[in-house]
């Protein structure tokens, strides 16, 4: 008996003599497809694709779809993306990792344009400096990111790291460089990030000299990592990077780049520069205040900036009275483009009103201004900044200024 019951639990027949469709009932043990398409459509795809899919999935997962057919062996093999993390230190267990990462590497094929290495338990330098050996005979390789612990010591990498002459992103944490003398720089590179990267102040220039292509860059340090040699300032740090569009670094490399430089001296402008981020930002310190306003002054088409204050306890907050603004004059700063201010942990001090004064008055394209304030303020208290802010004079009609925490 032929039934024609609704599309959901039917399945199609053509006849041969007419173009109508018989819609019959589909048993249970019948798998549901639509007319014309494989069962597998993943495994029909272009190669170039399926290997994409591949680089969003864990490592280990993604070799291991080796085994489901033999049209999968070799997709694995050829990914362009390769990350190393901590999951895959879990489910390696610490003394199998190394084997794995070796594995994978003798398995891969054809060039790797991404490369990770994030693990913090690695018990040896020597295993580090072995696949960074054979990472530096890829020269396809693009962007390299090392993440490396190793019980609060630093990593100093090798020789084989300087060869990697076709990069353009590199991000590096926990590492110590000792550049050779022999390098001649990275000339595609566009993004560096150091994160607690040991390195002297005159060894840091050097290195970005011979990069300089740089647009994206992010130093993020302490005492520990930033060792002082000389007597170079933001005008020095500046010239290396001509081309420099997105910043970020931290209270303690500001106060590490402020000493001698004063907007009097520093004449030229940061042109390219239209994002800059600080962190663990402390007002109460007079070098850090004038660093920043310095940047901000002589960053004409910013469009976004973003602080992060530091933590003060309370002596600090009630000792913080000191207005450094009477010692210069910014009357001549011009924010022609700036178009948000964000700060966090917020706490309404004079040094942070002052400021947000500044940049609400010379900013006539400002949009949105967003103020976290910290978790030490008080109710009390915070109405009254906030209050106190909405009353400054806005260059632009358009700025919004609001409050969280």
């Amino acid at each position: 008996m032929w039934y024609t019951q609704p599309f959901i639990r039917t399945r199609y027949i053509k006849t041969l003599h007419s173009h109508s469709i018989i819609l019959l009932p589909r048993t249970s043990k019948e798998p549901y497809r639509m007319e014309g398409l494989p069962l597998d459509i993943i495994s029909n795809l272009p190669s170039s694709i399926i290997q994409t899919i591949l680089t969003f999935m864990p490592i280990r997962d993604a070799f291991r779809t080796s085994v489901l057919s033999r049209n999968w062996r070799y997709h694995c093999a050829n990914i362009t993306k390769l990350d190393f993390n901590d999951e895959m230190r879990r489910r390696s267990g610490k003394y199998k990792l190394s084997l794995d990462i070796y594995k994978v590497l003798l398995l891969h094929h054809g060039p790797v344009l991404e490369f990770s290495l994030c693990m913090f338990e690695l018990d040896s330098c020597f295993e580090i400096d072995k696949i960074i050996l054979y990472l530096s005979r890829n020269t396809a390789l693009e962007k390299l990111t090392l993440c490396i612990g190793l019980d609060g010591h630093y990593h100093k990498l090798p020789s084989s790291f300087f060869s990697f002459q076709n990069l353009t992103h590199l991000k590096l944490f926990n590492c110590a460089i000792h550049p050779l003398a022999s390098f001649s720089g990275f000339g595609r590179l566009t993004s560096l990030c150091f994160y607690d990267v040991v390195i002297t102040k005159s060894t840091l220039l050097w290195f970005l000299r011979c990069c300089p292509k740089i647009k994206n860059f992010t130093l993020i340090g302490d005492e520990l990592c930033f060792i002082e040699s000389g007597c170079s300032d933001f005008i020095d740090l500046f010239q290396c990077l001509p081309l420099i569009e997105h910043l970020e670094m931290n209270s303690y490399l500001i106060k590490f780049f402020a000493l001698g430089a004063i907007p009097q001296k520093f004449t030229n402008a940061i042109v390219h520069l239209n994002f800059l981020c600080l962190s663990k930002l402390s007002f109460k310190n007079e070098d850090v205040l004038c660093a920043v306003l310095l940047l901000v002054s002589r960053s004409p088409n910013i469009e976004k900036i973003k602080l992060e204050m530091c933590r003060y306890n309370t002596k600090e907050m009630v000792s913080q009275t000191k207005d450094f603004f009477d010692l210069l004059g910014y009357s001549c700063i011009s924010l022609e483009h700036l178009r948000e201010l964000e700060i966090t942990r917020f706490l309404g001090m004079k040094p942070e009103m002052n400021f947000v004064k500044v940049i609400l008055s010379k900013s006539p394209m400002l949009e949105k201004v967003r103020l976290v304030f910290g978790e030490q303020i008080n109710f009390t208290d915070r109405l009254e900044t906030q209050e106190g802010l909405l009353e400054f004079p806005r260059a632009s009609s358009r700025a919004k200024v609001t409050f969280g925490r």
